[in-house]
C-alpha cells in the first residue's frame, strides 16, 4: 500500500512539474500577435503600375541632450500618411537603427498596403533609449509614378513635470 500511494505521489509530481514546465515556456498562442488594421495590411504586390521604388531617412531622438551630461527622454512616433485620394502605396520594410548604425527593430519585414488617404504609426516607448541621439528610420515604399508623394514624419514628445518638449523632423528621400 505505501508502494502504490508513492508511486502515486511519484506521477502527481510528474504531471505537476510537466505543467508548470509547460505553462511557463513561450509557445505561438502565447507570443504577442501584430496589430492588424483595415487599412494597413500585409499583402503581395500586384506587379502591374509598380514604377516608383522610394527608400526615406527620417532623423529621430530617443533623447536629446540639455547640456554636456544631462539629457531628456523622447517618445518617438514615426507616422508614414499615403496623401493620394485614390491610389494605395505599398510599405516595403520600416527599420529602426541607432546612432550606432544597428539595427534595433524591424517593424515591416515584408509588403504591406497603405489605403488611399490612410495613415499609420509606429512608436518607440519614451523609456527606450537605445536608439540615441542620433537614431533614425528607413522606410522603403513603392507605388505607381503617379501616386502623391506620402508625408513620412517622427514627432519626439517628452512632458514630464512642469516642463515639456515635442518637435516633429521630416523625412527625406534617399538617392
Amino acid at each position: 500500500m505505501k508502494n502504490r500511494i508513492s508511486l502515486l505521489k511519484i506521477i502527481a509530481f510528474i504531471f505537476l512539474f510537466a505543467f508548470i514546465v509547460t505553462g511557463c515556456t513561450e509557445n505561438e498562442a502565447n507570443k504577442k500577435k501584430p496589430k492588424e488594421y483595415s487599412h494597413f495590411y500585409p499583402s503581395e504586390r500586384i506587379k502591374t503600375n509598380i514604377d516608383r521604388h522610394e527608400t526615406v531617412y527620417v532623423p529621430v531622438y530617443s533623447h536629446v541632450y540639455t547640456s554636456d551630461e544631462k539629457y531628456e527622454l523622447m517618445g518617438i512616433t514615426l507616422s508614414i500618411r499615403n496623401t493620394d485620394f485614390n491610389q494605395n502605396m505599398w510599405i516595403n520594410k520600416i527599420s529602426y537603427y541607432s546612432t550606432k548604425g544597428e539595427l534595433l527593430e524591424a517593424y515591416v519585414s515584408k509588403p504591406h498596403i497603405l489605403k488611399p488617404m490612410a495613415s499609420i504609426d509606429f512608436v518607440v516607448d519614451l523609456n527606450d533609449i537605445r536608439g540615441g541621439s542620433g537614431a533614425n528610420f528607413i522606410v522603403e515604399w513603392e507605388g505607381s509614378k503617379t501616386l502623391s508623394n506620402p508625408i513620412v514624419q517622427a514627432v519626439m514628445v517628452n512632458n514630464s513635470g512642469n516642463k515639456a518638449f515635442s518637435f516633429i523632423t521630416n523625412g527625406e528621400n534617399l538617392k
